[in-house]
């Protein structure tokens, strides 16, 4: 899949930073323009050129839509209804937003992964002689635990 064979409701994929990457939902042309529906730190979720959303990174990935052409169809009913819908990095991030209209499940893989390791780390810092670092242990499992159960 590129750029040009990607279709309503398929998948763009850009890094973000060095362990992040930033999901949208591709819509099409309009006026011109190649547009995306992305959710947005600060701003929620917005209709907005590809050029604008992809801020000078280049693509990582495409993830074709995986559901009938009529489910593709909903994709843009589905993401009206969501917007200015506030970001919020635990429960409705960018990725959770893409794969909620895209998939009608609320997920986030980077939430997840990021959750294990909190549980991880906070398992391994129970063992340490200090009580401080104990208790920091005790919160990222607390973390961890939340961040897992908020993924649907």
């Amino acid at each position: 899949m590129n750029l040009n064979t990607i279709r309503i409701g398929d998948l763009i994929v850009r890094q973000k930073g060095p362990f992040s990457t930033h999901y949208m939902v591709y819509i099409g042309w309009q006026n011109g323009t190649q547009v995306v529906a992305e959710n947005q730190i600060g701003i929620g979720v917005r209709y907005v050129s590809l050029t604008e959303a992809l801020a000078g990174n280049s693509i990582k990935r495409f993830e074709k839509f995986g559901g009938t052409e009529a489910q593709r169809q909903s994709v843009i009913s589905r993401i009206n209804a969501k917007l200015g819908k506030a970001y919020d990095l635990v429960v409705f991030n960018c990725e959770h937003f893409a794969r909620e209209v895209s998939t009608g499940k609320n997920e986030s893989k980077q939430v997840r992964t990021a959750s294990t390791l909190a549980i991880t780390a906070g398992a391994a810092m129970l063992t340490h002689k200090s009580d401080a670092v104990r208790a920091l242990g005790v919160v990222g499992i607390i973390a961890g635990v939340i961040g897992h159960a908020s993924q649907g």
